[in-house]
């Protein structure tokens, strides 16, 4: 009889996977639980009308004005070109294929399934080739609904999966580098750089310190490593062309503090919700953004399960370094890395949720009595069930809050120009803004264009051409609309003013409006006014 003794080493994996080895991470039973939790956790994205996601309509407009660009009648069409050089290539080629067989929205939910499903499934092939049964990888769904998530932040969400998958695959095959093998490591880092840039330079690090500490010789190393460097030029190149927006050159904000933090949106939330600001440090809100929800005492106990869970079923920390290498990675990131770097928001904050998947590679298991691990698998499967609930009964909450605008949407001529003013940006149950860009969703179903834009963005798709960004740009309009005035934001520009409020600033907003701006629609929150097709310009001060 054989006793189950997992590997604590990667290479032993051949030796693991050998079928004399009675040792299976893809049991029967494992693989069964895993796959239906994994389809489950599409529920939240397919329940509400819209997903609950920040930064999402912005991308589905950039996809939608992609598709118009081809179309003679987008009478927008001089105000942009597309921008093929971008580390957002592969989300946004995603939707677009999907887009002409399903419409943007299904397009968008059906990518952002791929991720949610996605996350564990490449997570149970890091474990499995550790040797670690796969039913732990359902522990990395509750981070699925997390911080990156509600803000919407497409591209790296769709690139995740990807990411780990690239890890799992470099290494698994540098056991034995051949001519054929160097050409795919190099074919998948550049792949992985046109997913997202972030995700490449982290899972392109991990891959590269797990293979060094997996090294025995300095030309192992060079065989191993030279070919995941070929990622380096095309990064280069995109940077020094990329470095040209003056977008890129904003300062770098680092908020290193462990217990509190100056980002001007987490204080403001603070005192929204009546908690204390250090709630959103390093340290304090690690477990808030890890399961997107407020900070609690609640939220740090299920946090801490989600690590403690495994222990209790017998499993134990390797000794291995190179099996350490990407956790301790994403720790130093999590703690040192800037908060905003080269024009891009929130940097640290979205690697969180690689946290778990990555905490459960560096486990191994240990002989452990049946029953005690049955009970802990059936607490864990609970738990994880009871959080997939939680997130779909919040998409469920914000979904309500979007049928009035579906209905505003009925009343808009398509084609046409709107303007965004979120003043109430909030839905009561998320950590993210969730409907700072929401009228976007008019530019994404109805071939029109909505600023502010993420198209004044260097990374985008589709952008700006020199000379012709709005005065409505992001990082400043669309979080203080109040400071719209006709005169300094071009009102004659926009057809549509689409409007979330609590109360009518329509006599305020178009006071100084040379023409009429009528009220066209109001239900709850939302509020749509048009002005006339032909409104001219009011006069400006030279």
């Amino acid at each position: 009889m054989y006793k189950s003794i997992p590997p604590d080493s990667l290479s032993e994996q051949t030796e693991a996977n050998n079928t004399n080895n009675p040792h299976n991470p893809w049991n029967p039973i494992s693989t069964w639980l895993l796959f239906t939790t994994s389809i489950l956790t599409i529920l939240p994205v397919w329940l509400p009308a819209y997903p609950a996601m920040a930064d999402l309509p912005q991308h589905a407009a950039q996809v939608a004005m992609l598709r118009e660009l081809h179309s003679p009648n987008f009478a927008y069409a001089a105000l942009f070109h597309v921008n093929w050089f971008t580390p957002y290539l592969f989300g946004y080629m995603l939707i677009y294929a999907l887009a002409p067989l399903f419409g943007i929205l299904a397009a968008c939910k059906l990518a952002v399934s791929l991720y949610v499903v996605g996350i564990p499934l490449s997570t149970a092939l890091l474990l499995s080739y550790a040797n670690i049964d796969v039913f732990w990888a359902i522990l990395s769904i509750p981070a699925i609904y997390g911080f990156t998530y509600q803000w919407g932040f497409l591209n790296f969400l769709i690139a995740a999966p990807v990411g780990i998958l690239f890890l799992w695959f470099v290494l698994g095959f540098s056991k034995n580098m051949r001519a054929r093998t160097a050409v795919c490591f190099a074919a998948a880092a550049i792949g992985l750089f046109f997913c997202h840039a972030l995700i490449c330079a982290f899972f392109g690090m991990c891959a590269v310190l797990c293979l060094l500490a997996e090294a025995k010789s300095f030309s192992k190393i060079l065989k191993r490593i030279l070919p995941l460097a070929a990622v380096v030029p095309v990064a280069a190149l995109w940077m020094h062309r990329t470095l040209a927006n003056p977008v890129t050159h904003r300062p770098i904000v680092w908020d290193l503090n462990w217990r509190d933090s100056v980002e001007s949106y987490y204080t403001s939330l603070s005192q929204e919700l009546h908690f204390p600001s250090t709630s959103w440090g390093r340290i304090t809100g690690f477990f808030p953004r890890l399961l997107g929800d407020v900070p609690s005492w609640r939220c740090i106990l299920i946090g801490a399960a989600l690590f403690v869970l495994p222990f209790c079923a017998g499993m134990r920390l390797t000794k291995k370094p190179s099996r350490w290498a990407p956790f301790l990675i994403c720790i130093a990131v999590l703690l040192w890395c800037p908060h905003a770097v080269f024009g891009t928001d929130y940097v640290y904050q979205r690697f969180t949720m690689f946290a778990i998947p990555l905490f459960l590679f560096l486990l191994r298991e240990s002989p452990v009595s049946p029953r005690r691990t049955n009970i802990v698998r059936t607490i864990s499967l609970a738990l994880v069930a009871a959080l997939i609930a939680s997130a779909s009964i919040k998409a469920v909450i914000f979904s309500r809050q979007t049928k009035a605008f579906t209905q505003a949407l009925a009343h808009v001529q398509p084609g046409q120009r709107a303007l965004s003013l979120a003043f109430d940006h909030e839905d009561g149950v998320s950590i993210a803004p969730t409907f700072l860009h929401f009228p976007q969703w008019y530019a994404a179903q109805k071939h029109g264009i909505a600023d502010p834009s993420a198209a004044m963005m260097h990374p985008e798709l589709v952008v700006f051409r020199p000379g012709k960004v709005p005065p409505a740009v992001l990082w400043d309009f669309e979080w203080a609309p109040e400071q719209f005035n006709w005169d300094d934001y071009s009102g004659e520009l926009y057809r549509y003013f689409v409007v979330r409020s609590k109360t009518d600033r329509g006599p305020s907003l178009f006071a100084q409006a040379p023409c009429a701006v009528t009220l066209r629609f109001h239900q709850e929150e939302w509020w749509l006014y048009e002005s006339a097709p032909t409104c001219p310009a009011a006069s400006r001060d030279q």
